[in-house]
């Protein structure tokens, strides 16, 4: 658990245990009237309950007969006298609905036999006393408690009368301030719209990578519906000492991530990891007699991969025709960016230990020592500083003085001395940066890099940059000083690998690579064996068409996953969107996936609010919403319910879900893609290229 999570969520699960759901509705009153109280019980217990998204963090119902007009002998049985009171390791979420009144100045819970003037003592419930039953009688520590009654919120002033505060996991939530009428239902409606939103998949808006949703998220996203709808009501929370923005154990989350978007690491090579989706697509079935194994499908590259290794194992000092940088350039698309991501994954300890069966198989030459690469950065959005300082984090180099610490310099010498420490104790530093060219300022860190390497401290540097593919590529006229990659060997005085071109390219990898994805995505109609030899002739139409672009080649046979039918490799419709090119494969498939042209726009404009995000990702909350009406140039046309839509249908392949800052982000897979979408967006809504 990182500190981020350790800040947010304060609550041990396993000391958790057991948790119960308690549902307490009146729906039947002949003197104040009847409340249709049923729906709102059952959205609450949908997912609180949902053993199925939620696990472990699941509720138990209890007590079901407090949901269907409890009489006062059972609320007493169920909290003041329960046959097995709760301890410190329960949790409950406890929802109350129906109508209160007041009166001798004391609020009173309102149940199917009461009368307006017959409360005290025998027909209602002091409202007061209940709280008092799970405060005093048991020893609860984690609680959600939701009263919607008119004039719950008197209740806050029986409440401070109490001797002793609340425990800080309490939460209790009245539907209306003191000597306020709540309107019937009202928070009660609130709670259930709330629910729907968090259960549904709108609730993703709020994160993947968190147990529990925030104090401050639910009571937001209630009282924004009691101000939509109910302006006259008042959300009042009543004790709480907890934090706003901290996780509740009663709120949680159906959204978590079973697996993560990539594949785990240690942190310092988290960002080139590979992604998990393409890790399971290039682990195929390994048929040996009766037995499955499993083995490593990345075929091809080998020669790479083994230059790549050694690279992170040469000795420079004193030897020459050698250099502290290498630089790993190709098109868009040729896969430099994978086989780099390849590398750092490899490397990584964490990785190695989770999938040491599988990783077994790997030929001994084409895996990198176990830790040979020290730190993985990711450029894209980056400025020197921030690149510097992330090294300065991952190798635990002092930090400057804070008069210092914005100052670049001062950051490259404190990297410069731990560099220094690490080769004067024998131990040789490999970084591995990649897409030096979406950096916001490529050549301002690759000349903080090359300071870096001056004097010889030990640091063996792996660049992956984009260069051109081709004298047609916009990147073969890349300002008056020529393509960036080329001015960038030139300033690192660096080797170079170019990954498109002889003796490092072979076209049948990418035929290779096509087949892995028809043969082995879920639920692919490929995936039968039977299928295989189709699969393997679709590829090879996908490697003859796309020229020199595993992204291409990727976009066209996942396209083919996405079908229900089978294709014949000679169907000619398919073959017309088989067009080589990242705008051909790409509007082939949002043709394919949105028939009707404002649907296919709505998703455009989406993706291009993400393709308009560096670093990794663009946040969903307020600010998915915000990009994509500006890009759209018409607001409010956007909300969370498009979001959520977009994610479901098959054009969120093209998405990658990520973590920044403890928060759930989302990036376009390739950068080609991004290009695309800011440049060429209008492209992809035409029948043909224009």
């Amino acid at each position: 658990m990182t500190q981020a999570d350790a800040q947010r969520l304060e609550v041990d699960d396993r000391l958790v245990k057991p948790r119960h759901f308690v549902a307490v509705a009146t729906s039947t009153q002949e003197s104040y009237g009847d409340l249709p109280v049923a729906a709102e019980v059952t959205t609450l217990a949908d997912w609180l309950t949902d053993q199925d998204k939620l696990g472990s963090r699941a509720f138990t119902p209890a007590h079901p007969a407090l949901a269907d007009n409890p009489t006062k002998a059972q609320l007493r049985e169920a909290f003041e006298e329960p046959d097995k009171p709760w301890t410190e390791r329960d949790a409950a979420v406890i929802f109350v609905t129906g109508h209160g009144d007041v009166k001798n100045d004391n609020h009173y819970l309102v149940l199917e036999q009461t009368q307006p003037g017959d409360l005290v003592p025998r027909t209602a419930i002091r409202t007061s006393d209940l709280i008092s039953w799970l405060h005093y009688d048991g020893g609860i520590e984690h609680l959600l408690l939701i009263i919607d009654a008119c004039y719950a919120g008197k209740t806050a002033t029986d409440i401070v009368r109490f001797d002793k505060p609340f425990p800080a996991g309490w939460l209790v939530l009245f539907s209306a301030a003191k000597n306020q009428q709540a309107t019937a239902g009202a928070l009660t409606e609130a709670i259930k719209q709330t629910a729907d939103k968090l259960y549904g998949p709108e609730g993703a808006k709020w994160g993947l990578n968190h147990r529990y949703f925030l104090v401050s998220e639910f009571t937001d996203a209630v009282r924004e519906y009691l101000e939509e709808h109910h302006p006259d009501q008042e959300l009042v929370l009543v004790g709480y000492r907890g934090k706003l923005n901290a996780e509740h154990v009663g709120l949680p989350n159906p959204h978590l991530a079973t697996e993560p978007s990539t594949v785990e690491t240690q942190p310092q090579r988290h960002e080139l990891a590979l992604p998990h989706n393409d890790l399971e697509t290039h682990w195929a079935p390994r048929h040996s007699g009766a037995v499955d194994a499993k083995r490593w499908l990345f075929t091809g590259r080998a020669a790479l991969m083994a230059e790549l290794i050694a690279a992170t194992a040469r000795p420079r000092s004193g030897e020459p025709n050698t250099s502290a940088a290498l630089l790993v350039t190709g098109g868009a698309g040729s896969g430099k960016s994978a086989v780099l991501a390849r590398l750092v994954t490899l490397a990584d300890p964490t990785f190695i230990t989770t999938y040491a069966d599988q990783v077994r198989d790997i030929p001994d030459a084409l895996r990198p020592p176990v830790g040979a690469v020290d730190v993985a950065v990711l450029a894209t959005g980056k400025y020197p500083h921030e690149v510097i300082e992330q090294l300065n984090h991952a190798l635990g180099a002092a930090p400057p003085s804070q008069a210092a610490r914005a100052d670049l310099t001062s950051r490259i010498k404190a990297c410069r001395a731990e560099l220094d420490r690490r080769a004067q104790a024998g131990q040789r530093t490999v970084v591995v940066l990649d897409a030096l060219d979406e950096a916001q300022d490529p050549e301002g860190i690759a000349n903080a890099l090359a300071r870096l390497t001056e004097d010889g401290q030990g640091l063996q540097l792996i660049i992956g940059v984009r260069s051109p593919a081709g004298p047609d590529d916009p990147l073969a006229a890349d300002g008056p000083r020529g393509p960036l990659a080329d001015r960038l060997e030139k300033l690192l005085s660096a080797a170079r690998i170019r990954v498109d071109e002889d003796p490092w390219w072979h076209q049948d990898d990418v035929r290779d690579y096509a087949a892995s994805y028809l043969r082995n995505t879920p639920e692919s109609p490929y995936a039968p064996p039977e299928q295989h030899a189709l699969a393997g002739e679709l590829a090879q139409v996908i490697s003859d068409r796309v020229g020199r672009s595993f992204l291409v080649a990727r976009l066209a046979a996942t396209a083919l996953t996405q079908r229900k039918e089978l294709v014949a490799p000679d169907d000619e419709q398919w073959l017309a969107g088989v067009d080589g090119t990242v705008v051909g494969a790409f509007r082939d498939d949002l043709h394919r996936i949105f028939d009707d042209p404002g649907e296919r726009l709505g998703a455009v404009e989406l993706l291009r609010a993400v393709a308009f995000a560096y670093g990794r990702g663009l946040p969903w909350g307020d600010i998915w919403p915000a990009v994509a009406n500006a890009v759209a140039d018409r607001p409010h046309k956007f909300g969370d319910r498009d979001i959520a839509d977009l994610l479901a249908s098959p054009i969120s392949a093209y998405l990658i879900t990520d973590t920044a800052d403890d928060t759930t982000v989302y990036r376009l897979f390739h950068d080609a893609l991004r290009a695309t979408l800011r440049e060429s967006w209008r492209d992809l809504l035409t029948e043909q290229p224009r």
